[in-house]
């Protein structure tokens, strides 16, 4: 290989002269389609061009020209990373630390990695590593912070973010990591104070005008709080956060036709988020467009009702039923009313997509493939939600234990996209109407109440599959039986949430 070329292709590349770096680079290509060199250059311009997945295969072909290479290994897990193939981006970060221990640059992304996997646990040893080789790494502390704020230790979490901006004083993502920190904890003056200080440097900035238009609402101005989203949409553009926020308070307000029109905005803006749907649907019930609000729920096309007969590795389903009850009310993680959530009067658990419990599996197993085969089977008519389908997606999975006189509150799993639950046990009584069924429109006191609600009856061995955009709640229960659910989502890789129970 010419170094000369070689240096003339990274020498265009790094002047943005894309054009003429295609064509270099593609001639050294054609001239050493195998070398490592070339490679790395092809994945950067591929990248630099918007390709990912172009980018991703040129750097994973360059690992494979040099396998003992560990800034090749790198590159190839950071273009993991960007892909949202996080498992197999930990395991490739691993590998390069292996060929370069205690790497400090290698030990961050591993523990950004492990975040963006949602393993904060697991982050925070490479990420402590991290600042003990270099805690002038300012990256690396403000993620380290992260990794103790979800693992609910806020003390540690602080001090790493102030960490941070000892290194970097004019870093905002810390400065706004460590706001969030004070808004959470009922500091109120700590937190508005730095995101004003973002906002002085950054007028509109998004996530600032989000923490301050949150404290705004906090003391009762709705007012200054739509002021501040606009505001920021004026100056920053339209994003999504800030966006479903002012479509909120604009409801909330009594301006549902605005809502609506910014909702229609934020959709055609991101299409792959359906939280906007959410508030569309919402808008249109208090505009009392009953007609719009039909089609955009479009309820009898894209709700599913589907009463299982066999659960492999069960004789029956009775029988799996009564195992599965059995599993959630032993499982460790049930915790009553979690805060932040909708839980009320009951139990929740975390996260048991993964358990090995042979019920919890099979539900697991069963949900994985009812949303598979839905996704196959999609209606073909044109609708935003069909439009933001995931080409990927994992799995989340809860149980939810009810008192009677419990209940789930109305509320959505967006920006998942496809949402379900599952009943494994339901008092069979007539008698009592419809109480504790699945309601689907009703909204949330937030958003004024009521709703247009289209019930579902539950019954032991039902599930029920539906768009995540959509507002549903339980309705009230009495009686002297629990109102036991298994809920589940297809989580989108980058935009979805898994389930997380709030630190305790």
């Amino acid at each position: 290989m010419d170094p000369a070329a070689l240096a003339n292709a990274a020498e265009l590349l790094s002047r943005d002269r894309l054009g003429d770096a295609q064509a270099a680079i593609g001639a050294l290509v054609a001239r050493a389609p195998d070398n490592a060199d070339v490679l790395t250059l092809a994945a950067l311009l591929s990248r630099r061009q918007g390709n990912d997945a172009a980018a991703l295969d040129a750097f994973a072909r360059a690992r494979s020209a040099d396998p003992a290479n560990p800034a090749r290994i790198n590159n190839h897990a950071l273009a993991l990373k960007q892909a949202a193939r996080f498992d197999e981006a930990v395991a490739a970060f691993d590998a390069a630390l292996r060929l370069r221990p205690g790497h400090a640059a290698t030990l961050a992304n591993l523990g950004s990695c492990l975040i963006a996997a949602d393993r904060p646990d697991e982050a925070l040893a490479p990420l402590e590593q991290a600042v003990r080789a270099e805690p002038e790494r300012s990256e690396s502390w403000n993620n380290l912070g992260v990794a103790f704020a979800r693992t609910g230790d806020a003390d540690a979490a602080g001090d790493a973010y102030r960490k941070a901006l000892a290194a970097r004083p004019d870093y905002d993502e810390a400065r706004l990591n460590l706001a969030d920190l004070h808004l959470a904890a009922g500091r109120d003056d700590d937190a508005l104070g730095l995101a004003e200080t973002v906002l002085r440097a950054s007028p509109g900035h998004p996530r600032a005008s989000v923490i301050a238009a949150t404290l705004a609402e906090r003391a009762g101005d709705a007012g200054r709080a739509i002021a501040l989203y606009r505001d920021c949409a004026d100056r920053a553009g339209l994003h999504v956060v800030p966006g479903v926020n002012l479509a909120r308070l604009l409801i909330a307000s009594g301006d549902p036709s605005a809502a609506l029109a910014l909702c229609e905005r934020l959709i055609a803006a991101a299409p792959s988020v359906t939280t906007p749907l959410a508030l569309a649907m919402a808008a249109l019930d208090r505009m009392g467009d009953r007609a719009a609000l039909a089609r955009l729920t479009a309820l009898d096309r894209l709700v599913r009702v589907i009463d299982l007969d066999h659960v492999a590795g069960f004789a029956s389903v009775d029988s799996f039923n009564t195992e599965l009850v059995a599993e959630l009310e032993a499982h460790p993680s049930l915790r009553p009313d979690p805060a932040g959530l909708v839980t009320r009067g009951g139990r929740q658990s975390g996260d048991l997509a993964g358990e090995t419990t042979p019920a919890i599996a099979a539900l697991a197993g069963v949900a994985a493939d009812r949303i598979e085969a839905y996704r196959r089977d999609l209606p073909g008519f044109d609708h935003p939600w069909i439009r933001a389908r995931p080409a990927s997606g994992s799995l989340t999975l809860w149980g939810t234990i009810l008192r009677p006189g419990g209940e789930v509150g109305a509320h959505i799993h967006a920006p998942n996209w496809l949402s379900g639950v599952y009943y494994p046990a339901f008092p069979n009584n007539d008698d009592a109407g419809d109480q504790g069924w699945f309601a689907i429109g009703t909204l949330p006191a937030a958003l004024g109440g009521g709703g247009t609600l289209t019930r579902y009856r539950p019954r032991a061995g039902r599930m029920i599959l539906f768009p995540s955009f959509l507002w549903h709640a339980t309705l009230p229960f009495s009686g002297a039986a629990p109102r036991i659910s298994l809920a589940f989502d297809l989580v989108p890789p980058g935009i979805g949430r898994p389930h997380r129970l709030p630190p305790k």
